[in-house]
């Protein structure tokens, strides 16, 4: 039986839940396989959601208007956008929070605890995705559950990342790439095994001459240990020669293959090999500037990831209005470049100087802000 079934009677059925139910005992049964933390321990898999999160969580972000025919910024931002959260979690937290359920697990699932007057959700909480449920076999509407207690549709924010026909529910990376995962931490853990047990020792530090005891070699070893731990040099006769071992092919092939992980994970996700611990490799496209690395990072993994994000969260904001990040606000370029860029677009006419100073976050020169 499911573990997200609960017997009744002669047969199984589910029962619905409400905010206060799913959390007024502030208890949380352990749900959990257990896979999305064992992948979080490859160092590949940690850095590179973290840095999809953070990037994400680090752009502004702010609801605008179009019914005037021009995308204006709305005078007063809700609190979907400003301060979302529940238990004092900060909005930073939250968006996090929305991210890395995206790169654990595929989906984010936001269970909206308060509205504001026009019926947008102004508290929501993310809950843990491995302890979501979608049922798509009971209609043609699928049906939610945490933890075993029905979730009305209604008050659930489900973003999916990797959709296929047929279902809502988006595919989790971490079990579409088991294999590769797995692959890590076998290899992380043998490393780890091999180094505690000290199969290989780093030297051999040998005596030519005869008669040695045992109790003079544990004494020359502590002596020598000693000495060179403390970065001093060791003084000993001719009779002893000391050799270095070098690193075994097989270590090398270990080392190699936690690359390769880390080139397998950085490709899943989308990001630069380096910034998991892998290797470009060959690759003839270079980026000479940190701008021009966050430019590609911007144009080929974030805006895809906040665009999932933000078609879903405009369904709760009512009329002409739409949330939008601002994803070039983190590429920040260096002062001579931004200046010139202030000045092609007021020349251009495309912006105000008081819009220019607003991105120097300084204040309006006129009242109007016009």
């Amino acid at each position: 039986m499911s573990v997200l079934f609960r017997k009744s009677g002669g047969g199984e059925q589910r029962s619905s839940a409400s905010w206060s139910a799913l959390w007024g005992s502030g208890q949380i049964s352990g749900i959990d396989g257990g896979q999305w933390q064992a992948a979080l321990s490859l160092v590949p898999v940690y850095a590179a959601t973290s840095y999809i999160a953070d990037s994400w969580s680090s752009a502004p972000w702010s609801v605008y208007d179009k019914t005037a025919g021009v995308p204006t910024r709305a005078s007063v931002q809700p609190r979907l956008i400003s301060d979302p959260g529940v238990f004092g979690l900060d909005v930073y937290s939250w968006r996090f929070q929305l991210g890395t359920s995206l790169g654990l697990w595929g989906n984010a699932y936001g269970l909206v605890t308060e509205v504001d007057g026009g019926g947008v959700p102004s508290q929501v909480v993310w809950l843990r995705p491995d302890r979501v449920e979608v049922d798509e076999s009971l209609g043609r509407e699928p049906h939610y559950f945490h933890e075993g207690k029905r979730v009305d549709r209604s008050s659930l924010i489900h973003i999916p990342w990797y959709v296929v026909a047929g279902s809502v529910k988006g595919l989790s990376p971490i079990a579409m790439f088991r294999s590769q995962i797995e692959t890590g931490l076998e290899a992380q853990k043998t490393g780890r095994s091999f180094y505690k047990r000290g199969a290989v020792p780093g030297a051999v530090l040998k005596y030519a001459g005869k008669g040695l005891t045992a109790e003079q070699a544990a004494e020359t070893k502590k002596r020598f240990v000693a000495s060179t731990s403390s970065s001093e040099p060791f003084v000993a006769g001719s009779d002893w020669d000391y050799h270095t071992i070098p690193l075994p092919a097989s270590d090398v092939s270990f080392i190699q293959g936690m690359k390769v992980t880390a080139n397998q994970v950085a490709a899943a996700y989308r990001v630069s090999p380096d910034i998991v611990g892998g290797e470009a490799g060959g690759s003839t496209i270079k980026y000479a500037t940190l701008e021009m690395d966050e430019l590609n990072f911007n144009t080929r993994t974030l805006r895809p990831f906040s665009g999932r994000i933000e078609s879903v969260l405009n369904r709760s904001l009512p009329g002409n209005r739409y949330v939008k990040a601002n994803l070039d606000a983190r590429v920040r370029a260096d002062l001579k470049t931004r200046y010139e860029a202030h000045s092609t677009a007021l020349t251009a006419g495309f912006k105000t100087v008081d819009e220019v100073r607003a991105l120097e976050e300084l204040p309006p020169l006129s009242e109007s802000g016009v």
